[in-house]
């Protein structure tokens, strides 16, 4: 019974927060990433539970699941929504975390991989 409720509270905490951040596009898109992976967790948490030999003994694979799902959402999302250290929009100056961009690129010895990532960018 503890588990389902901190399954219960869990959720709560996931979902209300991503309906009061509705105006900042990018805060809702983590969060929605979030509760998406809250649910996937879960749902394998709930699958590996049916795998054991005692599934009522394993109820802490759900929770464990949905911890690791909000986790791996949450930085999916934070990883997702800025593709610069700092953008400025508007006399705004707006910090993130920097997405790193792959590419092959033909050289005389071959093709070699390049990882390029924007520090600055503006919209003039």
């Amino acid at each position: 019974m503890k588990t389902i409720k901190a399954m219960i509270v869990a959720g709560m905490l996931v979902w209300f927060p991503a309906q009061a951040s509705a105006g900042d596009y990018e805060v809702q898109n983590v969060m929605d990433d979030a509760m998406y992976g809250a649910g996937v967790g879960a749902m394998v948490g709930l699958g590996l539970m049916l795998l054991t030999d005692k599934p009522t003994d394993n109820w802490n694979y759900i929770t464990r699941g949905l911890g690791v799902g909000i986790i791996g959402g949450a930085a999916y999302g934070i990883f997702r929504s800025s593709k610069a250290f700092a953008e400025v929009e508007d006399g705004q100056i707006n910090l993130g975390v920097p997405s790193p961009e792959f590419t092959l690129r033909q050289t005389p010895a071959g093709m070699d991989l390049v990882m390029t990532t924007h520090m600055v960018v503006g919209h003039f």
